[in-house]
């Protein structure tokens, strides 16, 4: 088993974390932030089939999320980025949140967050 953490806008309010344990050829991965990170959003991205067999073309991916919560958007985002990559099974756990967040402060996050992830596959 191993683990990964990276940092995506350090010292900032837009500071995202990704921390990630290899779980076999599968991946566990916590993606946190803000100014408040807690658990808003889980999803699920499949990229093999029970058999061990890889999908052909891209993970399918399902989520559940806290009601009035929005992590499941960068959950998604990220665990189908990763299974896709590494033709693995992914969770995300995601929580990330700004008091009274502007759109800008939205796509910020969302950016640091597909930048944690591209850190994290560079890693590998």
């Amino acid at each position: 088993m191993k683990q990964y953490i990276v940092t995506s806008g350090k010292e900032t309010r837009y500071e995202i974390t990704l921390a990630a344990l290899s779980c076999g050829n599968d991946f566990s991965v916590t993606l946190t932030g803000g100014t408040h990170p807690h658990v808003g959003a889980a999803a699920l991205a499949c990229g093999i089939m029970p058999d061990g067999t890889r999908l052909k073309y891209s993970a399918s991916v399902s989520s559940m999320l806290v009601l009035d919560h929005k992590d499941d958007i960068v959950a998604r985002k990220v665990a189908k980025m990763i299974a896709d990559e590494v033709h693995a099974n992914v969770t995300v756990t995601a929580g990330i949140h700004i008091d009274n967040a502007t759109e800008d402060d939205l796509q910020i996050l969302q950016e640091n967050c597909m930048q944690a992830c591209r850190q994290f596959l560079a890693e590998l």
